[in-house]
């Protein structure tokens, strides 16, 4: 079991940074909290709690009451700042510009049938994935929302290249009858790509025409293309 999620044993005793301390009260300012495990100086970190899918900043003087809060954890940021955002329109705080989407998953589990997907206007669905990566800086995310499973009538795509993955927190959800080379299009602006004109797409091994559709290549499900140069071919990232 992950230490996040294995209950301490005392009043006194809890969770951070997965490690369980003892801090020798069950009342212990936040910045107390930070010394008794050993991350100092306390005024250089941020720490949040997290519990029943919420997350809370306290501030150095701030009060936390371990028996109250009992079932969640710290997590202490070496920081001096702290990021917001929103799960299913509730408010929650980060203290790194970045989560790892398995470390998200841990904290915030979908409801049954529906995905974490990364709402932003005009574009399509983000849906998160293990292994991926959500940013909250400036030209990240705000707002995570839960939504049902897609139909057949839609494909989960991601795009590997040598200059890194589109998207980098899991997988874009289009229609089917959406053209290949219109993911690649936004892969490429994603990644700041430079001259693809002689790249070519390939799955498992096997060259796939861009100027299809999805559905005309036959590609359903979860589809993963290989984008960049052939062997021996030029193509600059």
């Amino acid at each position: 079991m992950d230490a996040q999620h294995t209950p301490t044993s005392r009043e006194t005793e809890y969770l951070i940074n997965n490690r369980v301390i003892d801090f020798g009260d069950r009342k212990v300012s936040a910045g107390e909290a930070l010394t008794k495990a050993h991350l100092t100086p306390a005024s250089e970190y941020q720490l949040i709690l997290v519990r029943d899918g919420r997350t809370k900043l306290f501030t150095s003087d701030d009060e936390i009451d371990l028996k109250k809060e009992a079932g969640g954890f710290l997590r202490a940021f070496r920081s001096d700042r702290s990021f917001s955002f929103t799960v299913d329109e509730v408010g929650q705080v980060w203290g790194e510009e970045t989560i790892d989407v398995d470390e998200f998953m841990s904290i915030w589990t979908p409801p049954l049938g529906h995905d974490w997907v990364l709402e932003k206007s005009d574009e399509p669905d983000i849906v998160l994935r293990a292994s991926g990566t959500v940013s909250f800086g400036p030209k990240g995310v705000e707002d995570i929302v839960s939504r049902p499973h897609h139909g057949p009538e839609k494909v989960m795509v991601t795009v590997f290249t040598t200059s890194g993955t589109y998207p980098s927190q899991g997988a874009l959800r289009v229609r089917s009858s959406v053209m290949i080379d219109d993911v690649l299009a936004r892969a490429a602006e994603a990644l700041s790509l430079a001259d693809t004109s002689s790249w070519i797409v390939t799955i498992d091994g096997t060259q796939i025409a861009p100027s299809q559709t999805f559905e005309q290549a036959g590609l359903h499900g979860e589809v993963e293309l290989e984008w960049g140069a052939p062997e021996g071919g030029g193509g600059n990232a």
